[in-house]
C-alpha cells in the first residue's frame, strides 16, 4: 500500500500490499491474517452472487453473469490468494496491474448486465486492498463504482439527472474509501515498525540477560578463585612446607616436630573450616565483629613460628566498624602477602601493621628478605588477586621491593569507602 518501496528496502512487506516499505515481522504476525473465515467466507459470498446473478437482471443474460461471478472465484483463488501468505514479497507494477485488470474482466461486465450485482464490491473491493494496496485498488474501485454509471448516461439507459447523483454518490464512496484506505495502511505501517522495535527490544533484553548470566558466572569464578588461592592453597602449601621440616627433624629435634605437627593440624583444621564455610554458604568465611586485628596477629604470629622467624603484627589508631567485605579484604591481603613472605622472601623478620587513621585504613606488611624486580611481570595469581581485592573496595595497593631491599606492600582504603 501506500508509495512504492526504496530500493534500499529489503525482506517482505508486513502486510500483502503495502507499497510504502518492506518490513519482516515474524511468521506469526501478520496484519492482514484474517484467519481461516476470510477464503470459505469470500467464497460463500461469490456463491451467493452466483444465485443472484441466476434470478435477478435481464433474464437473456443470467447465465453469463453467473459464468462471470465464478470467473471472479477462479481468478480470487488462483491469483489473489496467493498473495495472501505472509512474508510474500509485494507484487510489482506490472503484476499489481495484472491483477486488477484480471479482476475488472469479469467483474464490470457483470456489474454492467446486472447493477444489483454491485453489492458484490462488498468483498470484492477488500481482497483489491489487501493485494494490491490503494496504489491500484482505488483506481480499480473507481472502475467498478462509476464506469457502469458513466455507461448508462452514454448509452441512453438512464437519465443524466439520476447518473449525477449516482456518480455523486459512490464519488464520495470513494473518497472515503481512498482517505480509510491510507489511514488503516499508515495504523498497519506503524504497528508493524512497533512490533520490530519490540521484537528488537525482547532479543536485545533476552541477549543482555543472557550476557549478564555469563558475566555473573565469570565474576563468581573469578572470586571462588580468588578465594581457594588466598586460603586453601596457601594452607596446603604452609601444610607441605611444615611436612617436610618434620620429615627432617624426626630423627634430629622431636621437639621442633612436635611443634610443627601441631601448626599443621592447626593450619589443617582452619582449611577445613574454610572450605565448609565456602560449600556452605557459597561465600569466604566472614570476619566476625572486631575479631579483625586479632586475625592479623594470629596469622602473624603462626608464620614466625612455622618460619622461626620475627613477625611482628601491631593495630594503630582506633579501631572502627568496617563492613565484612572491608574485613575479608584487610585480611586476605595479610594472608597473601605473609604467604610470599613464607615462599619467595627468606627473611629474618617481618611486620604487619594495621592503621585507623583520619584519612581511611592502612595495611602494611614489610620483611627484609630478598626482595624483587617490581619491574618484571609475576609468573603468580598472589599480587593480581591482591590488586583486584582492594580496587572491589574502591582501595589501592603499592608494592615496594627491589632486590636485597624486602618488600613492602601497603594497602590503603580511603575513609569514603571504609564509612560504607
Amino acid at each position: 500500500m501506500m508509495t512504492d518501496p526504496a530500493p534500499e528496502e529489503d525482506t517482505a512487506a508486513p502486510w500483502p500490499g503495502s507499497r510504502r516499505r518492506k518490513i519482516r515481522p515474524s511468521a506469526e504476525w501478520h496484519a492482514w491474517d484474517l484467519g481461516r473465515w476470510w477464503h470459505p467466507t469470500f467464497t460463500v459470498a461469490i456463491l451467493a452472487m452466483i444465485m443472484l446473478a441466476l434470478i435477478s437482471g435481464p433474464e437473456r443474460w443470467r447465465w453469463v453473469t453467473a459464468t462471470l461471478m465464478a470467473a471472479v472465484l477462479l481468478v480470487y483463488f488462483v491469483f489473489a490468494r496467493p498473495t495472501f501468505s505472509t512474508g510474500n514479497d509485494l507484487p510489482g507494477h506490472r503484476q499489481a496491474l495484472g491483477l486488477m485488470l484480471l479482476f475488472l474482466l469479469p467483474t464490470l461486465p457483470a456489474i454492467v448486465l446486472n447493477p444489483t450485482l454491485m453489492v458484490s464490491l462488498v468483498v470484492i473491493a477488500p481482497v483489491f486492498f489487501m493485494t494490491v494496496g490503494s496504489t491500484y485498488a482505488v483506481p480499480a474501485l473507481a472502475v467498478l463504482l462509476l464506469f457502469p454509471a458513466l455507461l448508462g448516461g452514454l448509452s441512453g439507459h438512464r437519465d443524466w439527472g439520476s447518473v449525477g447523483i449516482t456518480l455523486l454518490a459512490n464519488g464520495a464512496i470513494l473518497g472515503y474509501a481512498l482517505w480509510f484506505s491510507g489511514w488503516i495502511e499508515r495504523i498497519i505501517y506503524q504497528s508493524a515498525e512497533r512490533f520490530i522495535l519490540i521484537e528488537q527490544l525482547s532479543s536485545s533484553r533476552r541477549e543482555a540477560a543472557r550476557l549478564s548470566e555469563q558475566a555473573g558466572a565469570m565474576a563468581e569464578r573469578e572470586r571462588l578463585a580468588r578465594e581457594l588461592h588466598d586460603t586453601l592453597a596457601q594452607g596446603f602449601t604452609s601444610i607441605i612446607t611444615l611436612t617436610q621440616a618434620v620429615e627432617s627433624e624426626l630423627d634430629t629435634d622431636p621437639a621442633t616436630a612436635r611443634r610443627h605437627l601441631a601448626l599443621t593440624r592447626e593450619t589443617a583444621a582452619e582449611n577445613l573450616a574454610e572450605a565448609r564455610a565456602m560449600v556452605a554458604a557459597r561465600r569466604a568465611v566472614t570476619v566476625e565483629g572486631d575479631d579483625l586485628d586479632g586475625a592479623i596477629s594470629r596469622i602473624g604470629e603462626r608464620l614466625g613460628r612455622e618460619l622461626g622467624i620475627e613477625v611482628i603484627a601491631t593495630v594503630t589508631g582506633s579501631p572502627e566498624e568496617l563492613s565484612n567485605d572491608l574485613r575479608v579484604c584487610l585480611l586476605r591481603t595479610a594472608q597473601e602477602a605473609l604467604a610470599n613472605v613464607r615462599k619467595h622472601a627468606g627473611a629474618a623478620s617481618a611486620r604487619v601493621t594495621l592503621a585507623y587513621t583520619d584519612v581511611g585504613v592502612l595495611l602494611t606488611v614489610a620483611d627484609d628478605g630478598a626482595g624483587f624486580d617490581v619491574s618484571r611481570p609475576s609468573d603468580g595469581n598472589g599480587l593480581a588477586n591482591m590488586r583486584h581485592r582492594a580496587e572491589e573496595v574502591g582501595g589501592t595497593l603499592d608494592l615496594d621491593s627491589a632486590p636485597g631491599r624486602g618488600t613492602t606492600i601497603r594497602l590503603t582504603i580511603p575513609r569514603d569507602e571504609a564509612e560504607e
